[in-house]
């Protein structure tokens, strides 16, 4: 029975999840499928990325064997979230660009693992327009129905170039989504005056500040009151934030709702706030 050794690793990450389990879908192109074959190597699904194995007894004949541009295992992600745009960043700067990353331009870090990228996070930079040569021999018209949200391009000589090359537990890659940001607004829906109304909405944690904004005529002939934060708020699969609706009266403070709800990343709206455009999340509370 032949002994498999890790060759290599790619997993992606998000800022917006916390359970960061089938998140994507990973899929080698159809060139890199059948070099695998050919060569007997194990590849298996690892969290939201990909690991490959060969038979240790070969795996130095392997590596020996690679030059430059002559072995590229290429993978491709597609989101699982229909809404994966609406709380990620980068932006792709045209419907036709999309990330690529090489493992030539990959940064060692202290923990053993290479970032595929030179910032924290991926970045605009790193977008190609599906129709550049380098991006567009990893495509096909399927790509272009339903477009991947990146391609990770592995040059096997690149293992060779590197000080822990001859690691038996192979170059672990790997690439980080940052999030954007929103300003939240509360509707209160309510027929009382603002005037003779003396209500608020607290952090708990005391970061975030909000300010009771001009009340809005809703469809419906509704009328609500509006609580808009003073910042942008980090998108997040699950929100840490506490924020609690209160009133001041005659004899003192209470609270009306002990847990208001969080924004939800399919109701964001573009508007002009303080003079510029900014994503803000609508939450109505009735």
């Amino acid at each position: 029975m032949s002994l498999y050794s890790p060759l290599l690793s790619i997993d992606v990450e998000h800022d917006f999840l916390q359970l960061q389990a089938a998140a994507f879908i990973c899929v080698p192109t159809p060139e890199t499928a059948d070099w695998i074959r050919r060569r007997d190597l194990l590849v298996r699904s690892q969290r939201n990325g990909v690991a490959v194995f060969c038979e240790a007894a070969r795996r130095n004949v392997l590596l020996e064997d690679c030059t430059p541009g002559a072995a590229l295992l290429t993978f491709k992600w597609f989101a699982q979230d229909p809404l994966f745009s609406q709380y990620t960043l980068p932006l792709a700067p045209t419907p036709e660009s999309l990330l690529y990353l090489r493992s030539s331009a990959s940064v060692a870090e202290d923990s053993g693992r290479r970032r595929l990228h030179a910032g924290d996070t991926v970045d605009a930079g790193m977008m190609q327009a599906m129709t550049a040569p380098l991006l567009a021999r990893h495509l096909d018209r399927r790509d272009v129905l339903r477009k991947p949200v990146l391609v990770a391009e592995i040059d096997l000589a690149d293992h060779v170039a590197k000080e822990d090359a001859a690691d038996v537990h192979g170059v672990n890659y790997y690439l980080r989504f940052s999030v954007r940001k929103s300003i939240w607004k509360y509707y209160l829906i309510s027929d009382a005056d603002a005037d003779t109304v003396n209500l608020a909405i607290v952090d708990l944690d005391e970061t975030v500040r909000f300010v009771n904004v001009e009340p809005e005529q809703l469809p419906g002939n509704r009328r609500a009151l509006v609580f808009m934060s003073d910042g942008e708020i980090e998108m997040q699969q699950k929100y840490p934030q506490r924020f609690q609706l209160r009133e001041q009266g005659g004899m003192g403070e209470r609270v009306l709702i002990r847990r208001l709800p969080n924004a939800d990343v399919s109701k964001v709206t573009q508007e002009m706030v303080s003079g510029r455009a900014a994503l803000v999340s609508e939450i109505y509370i009735n």
